[in-house]
Parts: C-alpha cells; sequence; structure tokens
C-alpha cells in the first residue's frame, strides 16, 4: 500500500514539462497497488490538464461504461498548469468521474491550498480505481503515497476529519480532502471539502469517493516546479494584479463576497424565489444580502492561496436558535438555493444550513432545490405525512430545512428519497414541471427570464444544469465581452447571437476548467482571453494564439459533450424546465437588465482610464460606500434614467411567436446552437467535426468504424 517518491523533474528529463509535472497518481483500492502514470506531452498540449485531461484519460479508460458508483469508475484529482502557481486564481484543482447524479461526465472545482499542496507531491494528480473493502484514506507527500485505514473516521464529518487527520499525521499544514456522511451514505449530489469552506460540491464527486470507502485524501508536498519563461511569469503576474485592483467586480466580491451579488442578481429578477414561481423578493434580498451578512455576522475574509481577492466569508452566530462557532460562511448560491428557493429570510438559519451542508459533504444547490420540489409537491398533494414522516412540508420553515439536511446526508427516513435528487423524485411521484434540474442536475441560482443565454447554457453544459461551464453570466450583465476574438456583444433579452456567444464562452470556460483557473478571479483580471493566454504560454512554453486556445477549448467541449452521448444522452436531454423559460406565476419580473448594462460598463472604463493611484483610491471609496452597498437601488434608479425595455421586450416577444413578456426564445437558440456546434438530429457531435478536432477514437466510439 506504499509508492516510492517521486524522483525530481531533473532526473525525469522527458517526462516533464513546465506547468506539469507528466505524471498521475495510478491508485488501485481493489488490490492497494499504487504505481506512476506517465503521460505524453502531447496531451498537455492538447488538454492542458485538469478537467480536460482528465476527460481523456476518462474515455480511454473506458468510464463511460461503468455504473458511477462500481468500482470501474475512475476518478480523478487533477491539477493543471497553472494549478498551485502564484498567478492570482489559480488555486484550484478539478475532480472528475462518470456522475451518480446526472448518469454523464461530471466535474467539480475545488479552491482553497489543496492544489498547491498537491502540486508540490510531484504529481498532476491522482486516479483512482476499484474500491476498498474497508474506509481508507490516501496520504500523498514528496516522500511518497500510502493507503491507510480510515475505519477510525467513518461517520465523522468534514471539519471533523480535517482536524482528526492533521493532528493524527502531526501536520497542520497538511491539506485534506475528504467527505463526509453525506458522501458516506452515497447521497447524489455529496460533495468533497477542504478548509471546512472550499467544495467540490456538484455531480456528486462526494458519492463516488464514497462508493470507493475513499474517505479522504490528504496532500502535503514542498517540491518546486518550474515555468517557461520566468520574465514572462513575473510580467503576467504583476497585469494580473494591477487589473484586480482596478475592478469593481474583485472589489465587490473582496468586501461582500459572492453573496455581495444577492443585491444586483435580485433587481434585475436573476434569483429565483419560491422554486422559481417568483419573480423577485425584496424583504429576502435585504435579509440576506452580502452587504447584511458582512454588517451582522462577519468576522474575517479568507482567501485562497495567492489569492489576492479574498471573497470567502469567515462567520460567527454567538447565540440564538442558530448559534454556530466561527466558520465558513455562504456562497451566493448557498443563499439562493438555501434561503430564496425555500422562502427563508431568517438569515441565521440560512447561514446555520449552509454551514451543516459543508459539514456532511453536499451540494447546496441540489440540497436546496430537491426540497423546494418536496414542498410544492406536499402542497399540491402528490405526497403527504405518510412520505415525508409526519413532516407537513411548506415554504418559509427554516426549522424544517436544518431537519431536512440532517435527514439527507444520514438518509433517514424521508431523507432517503431526497438524497436521490428531484428528478428521481418528479418520476416516482409526478411534479416534473417543478422539478427544476437539467441531465437531473438541480439548475443553479440564475433565472434565464433575466439572462436569456443562461438558459441555453444550462442545456448545452457538458455535466448538466451549470452556470460556470460557460461566461455566459458576466456576458450577459455587461461585465465581459468577446471583442477581443471580433465577436460583437448581443443585446439583453434578445435571442439573436446567443448559441454563437455560447459557443464561445464554453470554449473559454473549457480552458478556466482545464489551465485551471478560479473564472471569478479571472473576471478580476480583466476576463480576456488574452490574459489567460498570456499565463499560459509564460508557465508551459506553448506559445499559443488565441485561436489555439479556441481550438483547445472547442476540443475540450466537444470531448465531453461525447462523452455524455456515451452515457446514453440525446438531444431530448437537452430540455430546460417549461417553468424557468415562461413568465413567473407570481410577480411581475423587472426590465432593468438594460440599465445594469451601461452602467457596469462605464464603471469598468471608468476603473482602466484612471492613472493617479489617489484618485483610484477615492473612487474605489466611493464604490464600497456607496455603489456596492446600494446596488438594488443604484440599478433601479438607472432604470428610471435610461429609457425602459418593456414596450421593446413585448415587441421582440410577437415577433418571434411568444405574445408578451417573460418567455424565453429556447427553441430558436437551441436550433441555431446545433447547427453552428455542428450536432447532429441525435444531439451528437458528427464525425467530421469530432475528427477535426484530433477525437478520432472517440467519433469511432459514437458513431462507429464507418
Amino acid at each position: 500500500m506504499t509508492a516510492d517518491p517521486p524522483s525530481s523533474g531533473k532526473e525525469r528529463g522527458a517526462y516533464t514539462t513546465c506547468g506539469n509535472w507528466g505524471r498521475l497518481l495510478r491508485v488501485d483500492l481493489t488490490t492497494g497497488e499504487i504505481s506512476d502514470w506517465e503521460i505524453a506531452g502531447e496531451l498537455y498540449r492538447d488538454f492542458l490538464g485538469g478537467s480536460g485531461l482528465a476527460a481523456y484519460l476518462f474515455f480511454e479508460l473506458g468510464g463511460y461504461r461503468a455504473d458511477p458508483l462500481s468500482p470501474d469508475n475512475p476518478l480523478f484529482i487533477v491539477n493543471g498548469p497553472l494549478s498551485g502557481t502564484s498567478l492570482p486564481g489559480c488555486s484550484r484543482l478539478e475532480i472528475c468521474a462518470r456522475s451518480p447524479l446526472t448518469g454523464i461526465w461530471g466535474e467539480s472545482s475545488m479552491g482553497g491550498h489543496a492544489s498547491p499542496a498537491l502540486k508540490g507531491t510531484g504529481y498532476d494528480g491522482v486516479v483512482f480505481t476499484g474500491t476498498s473493502a474497508q474506509p481508507v484514506y490516501l496520504y500523498l507527500s514528496e516522500g511518497g503515497a500510502e493507503l491507510r485505514d480510515a475505519s477510525h473516521l467513518w461517520g465523522m464529518d468534514t471539519f471533523e476529519t480535517e482536524d482528526a487527520l492533521r493532528e493524527e499525521l502531526g501536520d497542520r499544514r497538511v491539506q485534506v480532502m475528504s467527505i463526509g456522511p453525506a458522501g458516506e451514505n452515497l447521497v447524489r449530489y455529496a460533495g468533497v471539502v477542504n478548509d471546512r469552506g472550499s467544495l467540490a460540491a456538484r455531480s456528486g464527486m462526494g458519492a463516488v469517493m464514497g462508493s470507493k470507502k475513499l474517505k479522504a485524501v490528504a496532500v502535503r508536498g514542498k517540491m518546486k516546479y518550474r515555468v517557461a519563461d520566468a520574465d514572462a511569469y513575473k510580467a503576467v503576474r504583476s497585469q494580473a494584479i494591477a487589473n484586480i485592483k482596478r475592478s469593481l467586480f474583485a472589489e465587490g466580491l473582496n468586501l461582500f463576497g459572492t453573496t455581495g451579488g444577492v443585491d444586483l442578481s435580485s433587481a434585475i429578477c436573476d434569483t429565483p424565489v419560491k422554486n422559481w414561481r417568483e419573480a423577485q423578493w425584496k424583504e429576502g434580498m435585504e435579509s440576506l444580502s452580502g452587504v447584511r451578512i458582512a454588517d451582522t455576522i462577519l468576522t474575517a475574509r479568507r482567501s485562497c492561496y495567492a489569492c489576492p481577492i479574498a471573497c470567502k466569508r469567515v462567520v460567527e452566530i454567538k447565540e440564538g436558535e442558530y448559534a454556530m462557532p466561527e466558520g465558513p460562511g455562504p456562497e451566493y448560491e448557498g443563499v439562493g438555493s438555501l434561503g430564496f428557493i425555500p422562502r427563508i429570510s431568517d438569515m441565521h438559519a440560512v447561514v446555520r444550513a449552509n454551514a451543516l451542508c459543508n459539514a456532511y459533504g453536499m451540494d447546496a444547490i441540489s440540497t436546496g432545490g430537491t426540497i423546494a420540489w418536496a414542498i410544492e409537491a406536499f402542497q399540491d398533494g402528490l405526497i403527504d405525512g405518510s412520505v415525508t414522516g409526519g413532516m407537513d412540508l411548506d415554504w418559509g420553515r427554516p426549522e424544517q430545512l436544518i431537519a431536512l439536511i440532517a435527514k439527507i446526508a444520514r438518509r433517514e427516513g424521508f431523507g432517503d428519497e431526497l438524497a436521490e435528487g428531484c428528478r428521481s423524485l418528479a418520476e416516482k411521484y409526478g411534479g416534473r414541471e417543478y422539478a427544476i434540474h437539467i441531465k437531473g442536475m438541480e439548475c443553479p441560482m440564475h433565472d434565464p427570464r433575466a439572462l436569456w443565454s443562461m438558459g441555453l447554457g444550462y442545456a448545452t453544459s457538458i455535466r448538466g444544469a451549470c452556470h460556470n461551464r460557460d461566461t455566459n453570466l458576466g456576458l450577459e450583465m455587461g461585465m465581459d465581452d468577446l471583442e477581443e476574438i471580433g465577436f460583437p456583444r448581443t443585446r439583453p433579452l434578445r435571442r439573436e447571437g446567443k448559441a454563437a456567444m455560447t459557443i464561445h464562452s464554453q470554449a473559454i470556460a473549457s480552458i478556466c476548467d482545464s489551465a485551471v483557473i478560479c473564472i471569478f478571479a479571472w473576471k478580476g483580471t480583466g476576463s480576456t482571453l488574452a490574459i489567460l493566454r498570456d499565463m499560459l504560454n509564460a508557465v508551459t512554453g506553448y506559445h499559443l494564439s488565441l485561436d489555439e486556445m479556441l481550438e483547445i477549448g472547442n476540443r475540450i467541449w466537444y470531448l465531453k459533450r461525447a462523452i455524455g452521448n456515451l452515457c446514453g444522452t440525446g438531444r431530448a436531454d437537452d430540455e430546460v424546465p417549461r417553468r424557468i423559460v415562461e413568465p413567473h406565476l407570481e410577480g411581475v419580473s423587472s426590465d432593468l437588465l438594460g440599465a445594469l448594462n451601461p452602467v457596469l460598463r462605464a464603471n469598468n472604463r471608468l476603473m482602466a482610464m484612471i492613472k493617479s493611484e489617489k484618485l483610484l483610491d477615492y473612487v474605489k471609496l466611493f464604490n464600497a460606500k456607496v455603489v456596492l452597498r446600494n446596488t438594488f437601488r443604484t440599478v433601479n434608479l438607472a432604470g428610471k434614467l435610461i429609457p425602459s425595455g418593456r414596450r421593446a421586450r413585448e415587441r421582440r416577444g410577437k415577433e418571434s411567436g411568444f405574445p408578451g413578456s417573460g418567455y424565453v426564445d429556447i427553441a430558436f437558440m437551441l436550433d441555431e446552437y446545433y447547427r453552428l456546434r455542428r450536432i447532429d438530429e441525435k444531439g451528437y457531435p458528427e464525425a467530421s467535426v469530432l475528427e477535426e478536432m484530433g477525437l478520432r477514437e472517440v467519433s469511432t466510439a459514437l458513431h462507429g468504424a464507418g
């Protein structure tokens, strides 16, 4: 159960590429055998690393033929060439396998400090196959790798596991990626947790670990990697940090975390309410905003490794029913799924619920979405007390939310059914119209009725409904653009151009997930493909052009799409729930996105133009004290000053065959997308495009030798 330490990069010579070590650690949990897996240099050039490299190796291992919870499903924990460097946002790694929630390709990104610790071991990642007979954990350092008994850890939550392993290993700096009761009990949306508040939450990777009896991976490496061009590296790092200092987006993340987006998203009706029924909920916005969290329970801000933004929240609730010790605060998605979706405005309860999801090792988005389905199903009479164990489910019940989270993690009573996700429940009891998922993955907290391209991105995401497998969110809000690659800005609430925009943004996101870099930090650096190119070229020496970058991104996307097809998906699985593309059942949505775009663009231009550091400090202070603290009011004021788009929106609706407002023309966008992507009538990438991307083996597996 042990392996020798990796040789140095100098000794390995041909196997080493700048930014990568050229090898993975391969662990067979059935036999206990541990070995090195040398990776050909051209695979790094074609797929970079991270989830791109993992997807290719997953295909080579035939993972698409394996049941997600079987020994044959390979589990990857992988860095990219940028991972673990001191470049801003490059503190992430990817965890990948076939998803037990969706049944297709699954991947999840993790921040914190695990990535540099893994990089320092001399490996680009670890791949686990097989299943252990008893609970184990892997300890990996530059001194070697060893599987150790974890029976004494089984049953612990992720916080307890992290503390126990650091004490056991005698090293407070060892990084622990672990599962809690949710992963042990195979909750299909269980996640993997590091640093208490850094989760690889989506796709159910924690359940895959649980099925393999793999409780944790502890890493602590100190080996130094080399970059191809040290001077270019210093230059692009300096430029990235300088850009972050001038970024309103980064400033907002530092002050209020991702929950700072609650005010803005609420203003444009982007945050779904009451299982996507309501257009807007001002009371919830005021109670759950990042500003209120910062003013009441915030105790500190934390940063992932080498990131100057420090967007993570540390909070403490000192007294009351939901009192909790100092620990990780929620992200925007946690506040949305555990607060807005079940319509709970008690901030302390929502923060406590989020912390419980972290401790149990469970995806907050899927947790909230599944509970919301159950509430609505109970209210509609599809289920009753005989199913729920005597619980009368209703909106706005914080104590009920807390109780259900514990039941799900332990698969107790009704929690055993909730642990399967909303798709499974709707197939059993009905209520498919309010099971808000795509390909089995519950939708994240951004409403396509506010941001049309989000619906298209959800439908065609390679892992099910996801807002981070493209960059549409920033593009739609006016924070980003694609002008550097010659693509014009699309207009809000318009169907034209959304398909091409989504294709480009999926390619860029695929690069981010393979490089690997945090999309939020990348936005802070200016969110250009050029700065991402300069980072990669400085580290790897690949001398990539923008066109070559997009080709790599598209190659990775097509590979993952084809894996999904090999797992059994097709065009019918790209269906978007009608509820999220038709008018809200309750309330009226706003038309303020058109007002938000010019405000954000003007602020970005102003910050970029200012040369004086003193003047920049004044502008940042104004943004901190006024603009960012009052985004809901700011956007509404801008809406009064800038002509409303309601009449134009209604006219566009009539022109597209959807009378009135509130309809998203998802069918038009999908048809154009399939044409531009060269997706055939089955929903498969055409053989010719796969071969053009250098994926001949994938094409043969999908379409046959003919």
